[in-house]
């Protein structure tokens, strides 16, 4: 039986919706996360698409766009990412994909958005590729070495070995960093209540120097990261006398953390200090690894180079320019400034 796309209401379809979710992406995906992503947003309310049964009613897939205000060309506007894409198994084809991602895109055209982007998966892609939308880039993820236990752990299997083997080698790997720990009269600390005005009035001063990306506000970030329902992030700042300039901010999973955010003014310096800090407290909690995921065309990419970062596997991005049925990087404002903590969640 033909599938039947509509509009999502998010009260009327909370329990059609968090069902989907739930049993097509991560048991997570509904509860606290839906309240938190669809509602809760500062920029907005999810829009939702659902692909039902016609008849039973019964959800066979959704399409979420969330609302995210944009620096483009300087000017503030309205655009969205993409994301909780997600057929049912039972249900799953081509056809309804491709239909569920189109209906997402020429509704989005009648709002007051200007941009929408999207971090897909392999499958994900295939459907923007049918629908001709190229990748506008890719991202890289860059990942840095903490520790050799992991490595060392593949080949001397005894923990006791483990240890004796990667002590010089962590000493060597730690000593690397050194050469950038001065903080040279940047004060940093880490950042625990609640964003103030300070951090709204640096994304309006950095923002648009970045090309096209997200407007950081006190109140996007304290929905975005110090209210995330199942995240823990940490912020650290770097100040210039009492005047704030930049900001990390991390996560920590197991032994292994990762970077989502590093927004702030120019002064390689300054961010020298500032990732010194974090190498440092991640290295006292023993954690192996430390990645960020960040655009190839991005300028962060030689420093991070030059902190012993490598790049890894990359990924896809896909801008679309709301109202056109294809987009290249070359249809599309110039450059963007993009990184984990863009995606939707």
């Amino acid at each position: 039986m033909p599938d039947r796309i509509r509009t999502a209401d998010l009260q009327a379809d909370r329990v059609l919706l968090t069902d989907l979710l739930s049993h097509n992406l991560s048991p997570v995906a509904g509860g606290r996360r839906f309240d938190w992503l669809y509602t809760e947003n500062p920029h907005g309310p999810a829009r939702v698409w659902i692909a039902v049964e016609p008849g039973t009613g019964k959800g066979t897939g959704a399409s979420a766009a969330f609302p995210r205000r944009l620096y483009v060309d300087g000017v503030l506007r309205l655009g969205y990412v993409l994301g909780d894409f997600c057929i049912d198994p039972e249900y799953r084809s081509l056809g309804l994909a491709l239909q569920l991602q189109r209906a997402c895109l020429e509704q989005l055209v009648s709002t007051s958005a200007v941009l929408s982007y999207d971090f897909p998966s392999d499958r994900m892609m295939a459907i923007y590729r049918r629908m001709k939308i190229a990748p506008m880039g890719q991202i890289v993820r860059w990942s840095k070495a903490l520790r050799a236990d992991r490595q060392i752990g593949k080949v001397a299997k005894r923990p006791q070995l483990v240890r004796i083997l990667s002590a010089p080698v962590n000493k060597l790997l730690e000593w690397k960093d050194i050469a950038f720990r001065s903080s040279r009269g940047w004060t940093i600390g880490e950042h625990r209540a609640d964003c103030q005005e300070e951090f709204t009035l640096l994304a309006r001063n950095v923002g648009s120097r970045y090309g096209t990306c997200v407007e950081r506000s006190a109140e996007y970030l304290n929905w975005r990261y110090l209210r995330h329902p199942l995240v823990r992030y940490e912020l650290l700042t770097a100040r210039r006398g009492t005047e704030l300039m930049s900001y990390v901010v991390f996560s920590q999973t197991e032994e292994d953390a990762k970077i989502v955010d590093l927004f702030g003014f120019g002064d390689t310096t300054m961010w020298n200090a500032l990732m010194a800090h974090v190498l440092l407290r991640l290295r006292a909690r023993a954690v192996l690894t430390v990645s960020t995921p960040v655009l190839a065309t991005d300028p962060w990419a030689g420093l991070l180079r030059k902190w012993g970062f490598r790049p890894r596997e990359k990924s896809p991005v896909v801008v679309c320019e709301l109202g056109r049925t294809a987009a290249t990087s070359q249809d599309l404002p110039s450059p963007w400034f993009l990184m984990d903590g863009d995606r939707e969640s």
